[in-house]
């Protein structure tokens, strides 16, 4: 009795690990993408409990970063390996049935379950945490080299990180085996058998549903397309996010159904061989097949848009830096610029010879700067009540000598006329009017050195008003209630070339030197504030390339178990039409027309959808200074052209896959 009671348990470990050897077509990617999901979180959580991310130098921005896309990172990974285990589960009902009719207990098939999930969980963890510990350091130095920081700095591996992955893993292990247990227990070994097979019944309410999926979606197209550069810009986009989520879902859903059933009507088409095949099966189990689709639909726009904004980012990373400011040194002073600007640039001049720099680009101007706010073609006076972002705007005013002297370009006014430029959204507007005095608007400048053009940004703008004399300056000043005398402030910035300790030293010297100025009232040395910047859009970069290839494996993992499900749902059927005539060529042909009519949805999909969002991701990326449009069109049109070729290879190779299923026929 004591030996009987011992063999299962000795057997039911080695049936453990001849079951995933026998399904290894199976387990193997599933094992793999899980590897690479614990490896990346394993290697974040390697980087954050690093001591010396605490201390690094314009570290802060990056850390914060980092955390950020840690925390997504677990929120994308424990659905998506759940997603996984589900066509683990569906593939194996049909062997557990198996055992359960030759009398194998239900609580022995789920003693060897949690052996398979043991087993699985050694493989992945021991393949993360060794990949970690051999690329963790290159990849943290990659982080460093991307942020601009200290690459020259010692790694060490945290044991809590090593901890804090095995409970992660240990968790989604855990609930993927209770959820399989629980599915393996409600049913019967008939129902098992079956259940491998069966297909999904079509949703009813078709007509509904499509009129849920085309509102939805419109309302994220239209949250996509009407967005602009302000404070809710971030909430509009997650909102516009889940409504397009939704709409896919319910389009792939229901209009699919409906596109299949058009297609069935027509006898001419659906008769034909790989016809008949493709479109029946596809409505056999088109629910499923929804879900699946529309997350490829979502995951592919995922990897574009993200691989997009990575590459924009990094091309245009130093004009991004350099945009934030007008020059890397800057000084303000109130005062006369005739004068008084004369002097500071002499002292200037001497402090850069004496600590061996060269002063470049120059950039003088003087004006008068007034709070304001606008109203239609109205400046009028701020009385302090609402969001200083968007309701109060800064009016500088100056005079065509002043203007001339700033840009190197003549002007000529009436007195009754002005110049206008606007760093936000065009001016538009034939007359200005300053409180009670107005304006005929000469010409509106689009290009202006107090500030960078920035024509979809709803925060509030810089405006340069440019007028005949300083007796209308005067005149602007007093409807203001401001005595101009003491509000005439100018600007002088300039940028450096040579050694950093040279600029240093430099910078030092210059700040002591200017409590002695008159009017002195503020120096700014933004080196420090641009490296925060770089460090801040390199730990982005970061993210992003690591985030891409997440959502990028995601993909790819979906398109397989899809084929390799389909591939044994469609085995049987396969057989059936081989049986009554159907050749080998028109099994491939059959099987392109599926790959065309099927996995061409989401591909056409991904790219619509990232077509509308990159309105909103022009708007987000201005929120960090982005706007170059052109270069991210571009960036949009490689971006779909190589995610479709990348596509189309996968779903070749995918669709070997499923080839070689349907042809292992008795």
């Amino acid at each position: 009795m004591t030996t009987t009671r011992k063999r299962p348990a000795s057997l039911l470990p080695r049936m453990a690990v001849s079951n995933i050897r026998k399904n290894t077509t199976t387990y193997l990617p599933y094992i793999g993408v899980s590897i690479f999901a614990m490896f990346t979180y394993f290697v974040f959580d390697l980087i954050l409990k690093n001591d010396i991310m605490y201390t690094l130098p314009k570290g802060g921005y990056t850390l914060m970063l980092v955390y950020i896309g840690f925390g997504l990172l677990g929120i994308i990974m424990v659905p998506f390996l759940y997603y996984t285990n589900s066509f683990l589960i569906k593939r194996r009902k049909k062997e557990l049935g198996l055992y359960s009719m030759l009398g194998l207990e239900k609580k022995h098939i789920g003693i060897m379950m949690f052996w398979e999930s043991l087993i699985v969980y050694v493989c992945v963890m021991t393949g993360a945490i060794v990949l970690g510990l051999v690329f963790s350091r290159l990849i943290f130095l990659l982080l460093l080299n991307l942020a601009k920081m200290q690459v020259d700095v010692t790694f060490t591996v945290s044991p809590k990180a090593i901890i804090d992955s095995l409970l992660f893993y240990a968790f989604i292990s855990a609930l993927n085996l209770t959820v399989n247990l629980i599915q393996v227990g409600k049913a019967n070994p008939v129902e098992l058998m079956s259940d491998s097979r069966k297909g999904e019944k079509e949703p009813r309410h078709i007509l509904p549903l499509s009129l849920i999926g085309i509102c939805t979606l419109t309302v994220g197209y239209h949250t996509a397309l009407s967005s602009r550069l302000a404070e809710q810009v971030f909430m509009d986009f997650f909102v516009a996010v889940f409504f397009v989520i939704v709409g896919t879902y319910f389009l792939f859903t229901s209009g699919s159904i409906a596109f299949l059933r058009i297609l069935k009507k027509r006898k001419g088409f659906y008769y034909r061989p790989e016809h008949f095949v493709t479109v029946s099966g596809m409505l056999y189990r088109m629910k499923k097949s929804a879900a699946s689709l529309s997350n490829i639909c979502i995951f592919s726009t995922m990897v574009i848009i993200t691989a997009v904004c990575t590459v924009v980012v990094y091309l245009d990373m130093d004009t991004i830096v350099s945009s934030n400011f007008r020059r890397v040194f800057e000084i303000n002073c109130f005062g006369n610029a005739a004068s008084d600007a004369a002097a500071l640039q002499h002292d200037v001049a001497a402090a850069a010879k004496a600590n061996h720099v060269i002063l470049e680009d120059e950039f003088l101007f003087d004006s008068i700067a007034l709070k304001v706010k606008k109203e239609e073609n109205a400046f009028l006076l701020w009385d302090g009540t609402g969001n200083p972002f968007t309701d109060k705007e800064d009016v500088l005013l100056m005079t065509q000598e002043e203007y001339t002297l700033m840009t190197g370009t003549p002007a000529t006014l009436a007195p009754d006329e002005v110049l206008i430029y606007s760093s936000g959204p065009d001016f538009a507007r034939d007359t200005v009017r300053f409180q009670t005095l107005e304006y005929r608007v000469k010409e509106e400048l689009y290009e202006c050195g107090i500030s960078r053009k920035t024509p979809n940004s709803a925060f509030s703008s810089i405006y340069a008003a440019v007028f005949s004399d300083a007796e209308q300056v005067e005149k602007v000043c007093q409807a203001f209630l401001v005595e101009s005398a003491q509000a005439h402030t100018y600007f002088y910035g300039f940028n450096l070339q040579g050694e950093e300790a040279a600029m240093d030293s430099f910078s030092a010297a210059l700040s002591q030197q200017m409590n002695s100025v008159p009017g002195f009232a503020g120096y700014s040395d933004h080196r420090s504030s641009m490296a925060d910047q770089r460090s801040m859009y390199g730990g982005l970069l970061f993210i992003g390339i690591f985030f891409g290839l997440i959502f990028l494996i995601c993909l790819l993992i979906i398109m397989y178990y899809k084929q390799l499900t389909e591939g044994f749902e469609d085995q049987k059927n396969f057989e059936v039409m081989q049986q009554v005539g159907m050749s080998d060529e028109e099994i491939k042909r059959t099987i392109r027309t599926q790959i065309s009519m099927v996995f061409g949805l989401p591909l056409l999909g991904a790219i619509i959808h990232t077509a509308v969002g990159m309105r909103m991701v022009y708007m987000l990326l201005g929120a960090i200074g982005f706007f170059e449009s052109a270069l991210l069109i571009g960036c949009t049109a490689a971006g779909c052209l190589v995610f479709a070729l990348v596509y189309s290879f996968s779903y070749r190779r995918t669709s070997m896959a499923y080839y070689r299923i349907v042809r292992q026929m008795n």
